[in-house]
């Protein structure tokens, strides 16, 4: 996965190639747009038809990430599924435990938004740009912060276009 995921994030590996390359190492990608930059630290990803990952974004990848369909990524957001438990002071830095990151369909996560392990964000959200995601974000928010809070709803309607 190292290579794939070194090769694919070169600006000049065009998109479709980039989808193909990470599906060769394992990723389950198909239908999405993948920009430069981007590391992959697993073939633990799945991303729904329609998804658009924009530059630069880290998907740590130590337990599963799944995207839904037609999810936005933002410059350089983060999806980081491993974190440590509080150890004892002579080192806090515990053992470290992963958990999976899911994103609802239709979501749009900002630029340099970052999702910690365990986290879902249920469909429809919108994560604001520099957005900490800490706890699971209900169905149809508009969420921002560090940590996030849900600033209003947003509607539930399908648009038609």
């Amino acid at each position: 996965m190292r290579f794939v995921t070194i090769v694919q994030a070169s600006a000049f590996v065009p998109v479709w190639l980039r989808v193909l390359l990470l599906m060769a190492a394992g990723a389950k990608v198909w239908g999405a747009g993948i920009y430069s930059g981007c590391y992959f630290g697993s073939r633990n990803v799945t991303m729904g038809l329609g998804t658009f990952v924009n530059r630069g974004v880290l998907f740590d990848g130590t337990a599963p990430i799944t995207l839904g369909r037609q999810v936005a990524v933002g410059h350089r957001a983060q999806f980081i599924t491993s974190t440590h438990e509080i150890g004892p002071s002579s080192g806090r830095g515990g053992r470290v435990v992963d958990r999976p990151i899911v994103v609802g369909d239709g979501c749009w996560i900002g630029a340099g938004a970052i999702i910690l392990p365990g986290v879902t964000v249920g469909d429809g959200c919108v994560v604001g740009a520099g957005t900490v995601v800490t706890r699971d974000c209900e169905p149809n928010g508009l969420y921002a912060g560090s940590p996030a809070r849900r600033v209003r709803d947003l509607d539930s309607a399908p648009s038609v276009r």
